[in-house]
């Protein structure tokens, strides 16, 4: 996985993003009136244009190039949000039996409380923490021993977010990339974090 390129030199998206919380809840009416709902994503996904005021040439062919290495909406790839902020239960991963090294959606954490099924784990005995140790410079734990498969393992931090997430269209020119650079802005659909 790559991360979207950090390379504008003065030439930064529109902040704050317009970041979108999507969960995904199935509901049920019943003739009664009664209703039943069941939550189907257990963590939110992030989506939110990817927009500037203005952009060069240059600059919005980089950015066309990221899209063509990303071959559209193929590959993911991480963006980190450009504030910092403070995230509750955000998901890190789901344990095997096997894995203990984790990638964290998070840069630059502190405050941080790092759970596996729910449960607080202690920070130097329970796992070690590596601030920008993992991919694309992202905050990584490595946890002492493998927990039990099927567990999720969330993180509450103060930091930077990051984003895993895919471009939402495979089909465009590069005319059509550019004008929308400036004016809708392209989604960027997001996906949980690995």
């Amino acid at each position: 996985m790559t991360a979207f390129p950090d390379l504008l030199t003065g030439v930064r998206p529109i902040n704050p993003f317009s970041e979108s919380i999507e969960f995904r809840t199935l509901g049920s009416e019943y003739d009664s009136g009664e209703s039943a709902t069941k939550q189907k994503w257990l963590f939110p996904k992030r989506s939110f244009p990817l927009k500037y005021k203005n952009i060069t040439t240059a600059n919005a062919r980089i950015l066309w190039q990221f899209f063509m290495s990303c071959k559209g909406k193929h590959l993911p790839f991480n963006v980190f949000l450009p504030w910092e902020s403070e995230y509750v239960g955000e998901y890190v991963g789901t344990t095997d039996g096997v894995t203990t090294i984790y990638n964290l959606p998070s840069k630059m954490a502190s405050g941080y409380t790092v759970y596996v099924g729910g449960a607080a784990l202690t920070a130097g005995i329970d796992y070690t923490f590596t601030a920008a140790g993992g991919e694309d410079g992202a905050d990584k734990i490595t946890l002492s021993t493998p927990h039990t498969a099927g567990a999720y393992i969330t993180i509450d931090f103060t930091g930077i977010l990051k984003v895993r997430c895919k471009f939402s269209e495979d089909v465009m020119s590069f005319d059509t990339f550019r004008n929308r650079l400036v004016t809708t802005g392209l989604t960027l659909k997001g996906m949980l974090n690995a």
